[in-house]
């Protein structure tokens, strides 16, 4: 009855899904369930049989459901929880551990009339994953098959710390080496990021410029402070290609400072009495607005120092609960554009957590170095669909300006998934 073209396929990939052998002209519901570690996710669409008694995904608009188009991934983009999940629970793969899915079609009488598992990997079978531990670095390499040289994209890490490799083996199941480390709270690391000297990123840089499969076009990515982070270091390294960022700050504040030579960066903190709450959840964009409006000179980036080459995008939120994001790309667009640079940019209706396709939407998370209930904002459907087309986006920019990548070659997929044992309560 279920068909899917692929039940093992790599995240960002489509899948096809129909369903045959039906009673014609009769309400069918199509559930899926994600199988999360810290509890499940669901989504479902109610869909009329053809003449035939077939109902395909990519053809069929749904009569109900989680989404209400007609989408061949509708049941990926529109997870939403179930009262497994904690109250505040902010979504994790700090590795690149598959997810597991069931999808089910069910009768109008709600009896279970077939279902199948699928799987999608986060990382490309073809990749090899190399782990880096040496003069107090810490990071993890994925290289694709073969001696390269190949185009690099460095995932630049933020706010939390530790070593997160999923976002890494994502971009290079694009062909890319992808390369990405941690800088505090991880092993013997400093313990917060006040504490970390920008030269430790630099050193991280250079460590993968001596990379004998390593080509001479590099590039940077960061989300958040992150983003920031990419554009500082861009103006330290002229030996970077591009930078693609997704909401950055457009300046330093005193709770993402660094150290520089040594010293912390002199800048403003965040004023949380300006604060506000919706239902007991933060929205601080006019915290943020208040900062940035009064951001020192040396808490800038110096655009100026940056060479003209070096290509930049800039994506950032339209319904983004955190940054003024709308006036953050103008300045950023702006310094740029009178520095003589070139910059792509792109708004997308979404909130301000946003990472690879099908990684289910974020409205809010318990933030455990603020203390508080993080609105982050966005509408499930709307950000599903934005990370596929910013992720479309971002490899273009860096094929275009790091070079194309021989493609990876297709594996051998699996016919039947078997989930593994912690999850294989339906």
């Amino acid at each position: 009855m279920l068909h899917v073209d692929k039940v093992d396929s790599i995240l960002p990939e489509k899948v096809y899904i129909t369903a045959s052998g039906l009673e014609k002209f009769r309400n069918y519901k199509l559930q899926l369930v994600w199988h999360y570690e810290n509890g499940k996710y669901y989504s479902y669409c109610v869909i009329k049989s053809d003449e035939h008694g077939n109902i395909d995904l990519a053809r069929d608009k749904p009569i109900r459901g989680t989404y209400h188009e007609i989408d061949q991934m509708g049941l990926f983009s529109s997870l939403h929880p179930t009262d497994e999940i904690k109250y505040g629970h902010y979504i994790r793969n700090f590795g690149q551990d598959p997810f597991y899915y069931t999808l089910k079609l069910i009768s109008d009488s709600e009896q279970i009339l077939d279902q199948v598992n699928l799987r999608k990997r986060w990382m490309h079978p073809a990749l090899t994953r190399i782990e880096v531990a040496q003069d107090g670095m810490y990071g993890t390499i994925f290289k694709p098959p073969g001696p390269g040289p190949f185009p690099c994209i460095i995932d630049v890490p933020g706010g939390n710390g530790r070593l997160l490799t999923g976002q890494a083996a994502v971009f290079a199941a694009s062909g890319f080496l992808v390369y990405t480390f941690a800088v505090f709270f991880y092993e013997d690391l400093p313990k917060g990021f006040q504490d970390v000297d920008v030269e430790t990123f630099s050193k991280h840089i250079r460590f993968v410029q001596s990379l004998p499969y390593c080509s001479k076009k590099i590039g940077l990515y960061g989300v958040c402070q992150a983003g920031i982070m990419a554009n500082f270091l861009a103006s330290l390294h002229p030996e970077i290609s591009a930078v693609a960022t997704v909401n950055p700050p457009e300046a330093f504040y005193r709770e993402i400072s660094l150290k520089v030579d040594g010293s912390l960066m002199k800048c403003d903190s965040l004023d949380l009495s300006l604060v506000k709450y919706i239902n007991g959840v933060s929205y601080l964009r006019p915290t943020y607005q208040e900062t940035f409006d009064k951001f020192k000179p040396e808490a800038k980036i110096k655009w100026g120092n940056i060479p003209k080459e070096t290509k930049f995008r800039v994506v950032v939120a339209l319904d983004d609960y955190l940054f003024p994001c709308i006036s953050n790309l103008a300045n950023i667009k702006n310094n740029l554009l009178e520095t003589g640079h070139n910059v792509e940019v792109q708004l997308i209706p979404c909130g301000h957590v946003f990472f690879v396709p099908n990684f289910p939407h974020i409205s809010f998370g318990y933030n455990k170095f603020m203390k508080l209930q993080w609105g982050l904002g966005g509408e499930c459907n709307l950000v599903a669909k934005s990370q596929e087309v910013a992720w479309d986006n971002h490899i273009k920019f860096f094929k275009k300006h790091l070079g194309t990548p021989p493609e990876l070659p297709d594996f051998e997929r699996e016919k039947i998934i078997v989930l593994p044992n912690k999850m294989s309560k339906l």
